[in-house]
């Protein structure tokens, strides 16, 4: 009689006093986050509610919002929350590569789109138009960066529930402490906290190859490689020293 093969143990379920809150912004690791909270979800029995894309389920644990918006009142409920911001610098950056690059069929589809403001020209090809990367980084400010640093800008000063996490220090953080602070303030208790801590290092840039296709460097202060004294003062002219007020260097 051939033995009965064990079954997996079934994951505990993770109670908590408060909901999650999760937000990025756009080029501020949303896919890295959404990978991570994705799988800790499973693990920890947590139900998973994407914000911007649905209306809230009747139940749910963690709220991931890509734009950081946490709408319909949710933040009524008692709740422990992380934000990802980016130096806005590196998003002009990042976000030009990024719109210039993206292929069909991918993700943000909205920039092959055809647009009225760009004389029926998609962003893509908009972007791709322009003949100096000068002229491509003025763009990207005006246009998708504007609204990213704008809804970025309303946590210079974040409400005592959350805890505001750098793009910089997630993806450079080799040692994890960081992403072990995330998960300490969010209410992971020690006895789950390696299950937690062995997701995101699984997810992590550093760790192996990603989504290389989103991803195009996580390294910091890619902007100063780019921005001419001229770019700088485009930057200055449109967001003044928001960059300091988020906690960067200045020039």
């Amino acid at each position: 009689m051939s033995a009965t093969p064990e079954q997996p143990p079934v994951a505990r379920r993770l109670e908590l006093p408060h909901k999650m809150f999760v937000g990025t912004f756009h080029k501020t690791g949303t896919i890295l986050m959404w990978s991570i909270f994705q799988k800790l979800s499973q693990r920890f029995r947590l139900r998973l509610w994407v914000q911007n894309s649905r209306p809230a389920p009747p139940r749910w644990d963690v709220c991931f919002d890509a734009h950081s918006h946490f709408r319909y009142g949710v933040r009524d409920l008692p709740h422990k929350g992380i934000i990802v911001i980016r130096d806005p610098r590196d998003i002009v950056i990042s976000g030009a590569y990024y719109h210039a690059r993206l292929k069909p069929g991918t993700r943000d589809g909205w920039v092959h789109l055809p647009d009225e403001r760009f004389g029926g020209l998609s962003y893509q090809e908009k972007i791709r138009s322009l003949g100096s990367d000068h002229e491509k980084f003025v763009f990207e400010m005006d246009n998708m960066a504007v609204w990213t640093i704008r809804k970025m800008r309303r946590w210079i000063v974040p409400p005592p529930e959350f805890l505001v996490l750098r793009f910089e220090d997630l993806v450079t953080d080799s040692e994890m402490r960081e992403f072990a602070r995330a998960f300490a303030w969010l209410g992971v208790p020690p006895d789950r906290m390696e299950e937690a801590m062995e997701i995101a290092r699984d997810a992590s840039i550093f760790s192996g190859p990603q989504d290389v296709g989103h991803v195009r460097s996580g390294k910091p202060e890619q902007w100063r490689a780019h921005f001419t004294p001229e770019l700088h003062q485009e930057f200055l002219k449109r967001f003044g020293h928001t960059a300091e007020r988020l906690g960067y260097l200045a020039a």
